[in-house]
Order: C-alpha cells, then structure tokens, then sequence
C-alpha cells in the first residue's frame, strides 16, 4: 500500500477517535439539560449550571477548531482539514480500484463508488472533497474565532455574538456526517454515525443523593 494511503487511514482513525469524544460529550450535556428540566427541585439558580455550560462550549469549540486547522509549519499535524486537503492534492490514491480492495461486496463497489466520482471515473472527485472542506470551514468560521479570540487566547477584538448552542451542534453534525462520508470511501463500508452506543447506564449516578444529610455545607 502506498506510505501516503497508509498515513491517511492512520489519521482517519484519530479523527474518528476525536470526533466520536465530541459527539459523547455532546450527547452527556443534553441528557443532563433533559434531567435537569424534568426536575422541578433542581431548577434554581446556580453557579454549577454556569460551570457545565462554559466547560461544554470551551471543550466543543476546541475541538472543532482542531479539526479545521491546517498548520503549514506541521505537515504531520492531525486534523480532519489537514487530510482533506492532502486527498484534494492526490485524489487518485483513493481509486476505484482501491475501493473494490476493501469492499466486502464486490457486487456493490462500483455503484458505491460512482456517489464519489466526477468526469474522472478511475477515483474520487476532487472537486468533492474540494467542496467538503469548503463546508467543513465554513460551517465552523463562527466557532472557530470564538475558539481562537476567547478560549485559546484573550484577544481585545474579540467576537461580540458569542456561537450559538445550535450551531456549535451543527458544526458537530457536519463534522460526523463528513466523517461516516470518509470512512466508506476509505473502508467500503457504511456506518450511520461516529456517536457509539453506550454498554451501560451512565446517568445511573443522578439516582443517587451527592450529598448526605452529614455533610456540612460549603462556606465560601
């Protein structure tokens, strides 16, 4: 296999590993927004609430900036950019021919392949991948310059409209479907989403008391 295709499925596996870290945390934030608006005993002011809504919006944006990044001073920089645009400059690594080498169903490979595919019939358009990484940034911009003015330094033209919940999750969303798009082209299989299904019940812990009726109250 060629040392270029081997890289790049070893950074597909560290952005699948990012990206799923952010779906998890995304999907923790809203169950425990869903817990605390189901619980009338629990919805009063609190410096707690401010906490986990700063810490999810600072750990979000970080990781999404990360992931648009492309650093010209680190060529080995990991990010979902950064192989986007390596496959814009060599498209033809990811052939047709490649494709039908991991596709289980051979039957299936060359209709898969042709979603890819522009007037070059032989691999992937990169016209597409073009277009995808022109999503993926532009999708991202807000929340990026939130990242890099607010969180990562104290910058004195900072942004004055702060991203929204909504399209902090849209950059999300983009980043997951662009990520299921890669990983059948690079794989030849399809998957519905980077977020994995949890083998237990983490939110067992909310239906226990953290606090006994020993415990002194915090003097602040």
């Amino acid at each position: 296999m060629d040392q270029k295709l081997e890289k790049w499925l070893r950074w597909l596996k560290v952005v699948y590993g990012d990206i799923t870290q952010l779906l998890i945390k995304r999907d923790i934030f809203w169950k425990v927004q869903e817990i605390i608006k189901n619980n009338k005993s629990v919805q009063k002011p609190s410096p707690f609430y401010r906490y986990l809504g700063d810490t999810y919006v600072a750990y979000i944006t970080m990781g999404v900036r990360r992931h648009i990044e492309i650093d010209q001073k680190r060529r080995q920089s990991i990010s979902f950019a950064h192989l986007l645009s390596e496959i814009v400059e060599t498209p033809s690594l990811l052939s047709r021919e490649y494709y039908k080498s991991v596709r289980k169903d051979k039957g299936l490979a060359d209709s898969e392949f042709n979603h890819f595919v522009g007037d070059i019939r032989d691999h992937i358009s990169p016209s597409m991948v073009c277009n995808d990484l022109n999503l993926l940034k532009n999708t991202a911009e807000k929340v990026k310059v939130y990242a890099d003015k607010i969180i990562a330094h104290r910058d004195k033209n900072k942004p004055k409209i702060p991203p929204t919940f909504d399209e902090v999750d849209e950059c999300l969303n983009v980043l997951d479907r662009l990520y299921v798009k890669y990983h059948q082209i690079f794989h030849g299989e399809g998957m519905e989403t980077a977020m994995p299904i949890y083998t237990y019940d983490w939110t067992e812990i909310f239906r226990e008391p953290w606090l006994s009726s020993e415990t002194e109250p915090y003097d602040y």
